[in-house]
Order: structure tokens, then C-alpha cells, then sequence
């Protein structure tokens, strides 16, 4: 994975998480927008697991292929 796009995602998945953090303090729990958020927080997570993944993979694969 090149850096500038593990970068740009982990900049994205930051922002989803930590938003929808601050906006689930806010809305009534039960409201429609307050599932979306929560939608938005675990999609937010699930890209910055992706990512992560993504870099341990890859500097796996780089190891293997200097040693």
C-alpha cells in the first residue's frame, strides 16, 4: 500500500471516528440520527482496522523480501 493512501484513509477514518464520537454525546439515543452516527462510527473503525491491516501487510511482505 503507497503511503499518501494509507495516510488519506487514516486521515478519513480519523475523522468519521472522532466526529460521530462527538455527535453521539448529542443525539437522543433511539432517533434515527443517532443510528446513522453510530453506523458512521463503526464504518469509521472498520476503515482504520482495514488500514492498519493494510500497513502490518505490508511491512510483512517487506521483510520477507529484504531478508
Amino acid at each position: 500500500m503507497p503511503p499518501e493512501i494509507g495516510r488519506v484513509a487514516l486521515g478519513w477514518a480519523t475523522f468519521l471516528v472522532l466526529a460521530s464520537v462527538v455527535l453521539l454525546f448529542t443525539l437522543t439515543p433511539g432517533t434515527p440520527e443517532f443510528v446513522i452516527t453510530l453506523f458512521t462510527l463503526c464504518l469509521g473503525l472498520l476503515l482504520g482496522l482495514i488500514v492498519v491491516a493494510g500497513v502490518v501487510l505490508t511491512r510483512r511482505r517487506e521483510k520477507r523480501e529484504d531478508g
